[in-house]
């Protein structure tokens, strides 16, 4: 039974929980992690986060004492807070929600493995995370033991890799694939290394934005060892937030990026945490004074409990449409949307193309910069012209043309 602590106990616990952990060995921040059962010690809870710890139908809570320590203790609209915290959302499952959105199940030839894209497949290495973010989309499996990939399960997903040629790019993810020990995360990267066809790896993690000390300098040699002329290995991250590009964070991607290491940034747009435009610039310019580059920002998958998080489609097209013009392109995120039941992932860009119109052969642009109407000609001897969206005289008339 969650009991209620005041602000002053919560403060003491969390300086009691910092000064046991050794804070820059990701080990004893691992074996100090906050579950559920502990949030009413390290947070003053409302009555909608009691509700939430109580009775989600997501995955496990779980925090590392460095998150924990991005967090306010006393204030609910804290956006580390609310990616930690479940809230009453999380207990409701709406009609449109689904626990596998995205057909995963259906499209996994073998346990643990994805093959929804022709040439590229996704690897499900562990069910591990140091932090169990509460927007995670494949909450599902994330948390759970049964979910456990053993040994046997991955020599057969790397079976099935070998004998589809075809594949060209493995995604490596999870839970999160650096929680695996580094013997297990060498003998992945080895194993797709000896496949012939296999060109690209991209590593999905988190680690970088909730326990950077993960980003070791071990894991980096074994990471650069397997980079190298015949597999090319990238890392996706996910900040969510401005607070979350701390000095740590930064050395851990500097680290990365010694090690010839790609780092691109995949946000999720949630609700009350990243959803105005001014965050999600000053988030992306903070990035890439880190040197990661802007790679998506996700429509939130229609998961299980997660109303809390939804924002209207619009939203995401808006905040793309800010930030052009304010920030070099970079820095700004495609906004995708990847489709229920399967579908792959699909851009949402702001309307600047508004048309064609064949009797001037004048392509119709809107500026993002300085929002007014620009001209642009279609060749001459274009056989293209029926592909554009056609735009009358009257409707060139109605833009002031």
């Amino acid at each position: 039974m969650l009991v209620q602590s005041s602000l002053s106990e919560v403060l003491k616990a969390r300086e009691e929980l910092y000064s046991r952990t050794n804070w820059t060995d990701h080990t004893s921040q691992l074996q100090n992690r906050v579950k559920g059962e502990d949030l009413s010690r390290y947070f003053v809870l409302t009555e909608s986060e009691l509700i939430g710890i109580r009775e989600t139908i997501r995955l496990h809570v779980s925090t590392t004492p460095y998150y924990l320590s991005l967090s306010s203790p006393d204030d609910p609209n804290c956006p580390i807070r609310k990616m930690i915290v479940p809230r009453s959302e999380e207990a409701v499952l709406s009609s449109e929600e689904s626990a596998d959105p995205l057909d995963e199940e259906r499209l996994s030839p073998v346990r643990g493995l994805t093959h929804m894209y022709p040439n590229r497949v996704l690897l499900f290495s562990n069910h591990s995370c140091s932090v169990y973010c509460r927007h995670c989309m494949r909450g599902r499996k994330v948390s759970s033991n049964e979910e456990r990939m053993e040994k046997g399960d991955l020599e057969k997903a790397f079976e099935y890799i070998r004998n589809h040629s075809e594949i060209e790019d493995v995604v490596i993810s999870g839970g999160d694939p650096l929680n695996l020990a580094d013997s297990r995360l060498e003998w992945i990267l080895s194993e797709l290394n000896s496949i012939p066809h296999v060109k690209i790896c991209r590593l999905g993690t988190r680690n970088p934005v909730t326990l950077p000390f993960r980003i070791t300098e071990s894991l980096c040699k074994i990471i650069e060892t397997y980079n190298n002329d015949k597999l090319s290995i990238f890392c996706n991250t996910q900040f969510n937030h401005p607070k979350e590009c701390t000095k740590e964070s930064k050395e851990a991607i500097l680290r990365l990026l010694k090690a010839g290491v790609s780092v691109g940034n995949q946000s999720v747009l949630l609700k009350g945490i990243n959803d105005e435009e001014e965050t999600m610039l000053t988030l992306h310019k903070k990035l890439l004074e880190m040197r990661v580059r802007a790679y998506y920002l996700y429509d939130p998958e229609l998961i299980p409990g997660s109303r809390g998080f939804r924002t209207p489609l619009a939203r995401g097209i808006e905040i793309v449409e800010y930030m052009r013009g304010k920030i070099g392109g970079m820095g700004i995120p495609q906004f995708v949307n990847d489709l229920p039941g399967g579908g792959g992932k699909i851009t949402i860009s702001p309307n600047w193309y508004l048309g064609y119109n064949p009797k001037t052969r004048q392509h119709v642009f809107r500026s993002a910069v300085t929002k007014k109407i620009h001209l642009s000609f279609e060749p001459v001897d274009s056989n293209k012209e029926s592909y554009y969206p056609v735009l009358s005289d009257a409707d060139l008339e109605n833009l002031g043309l």
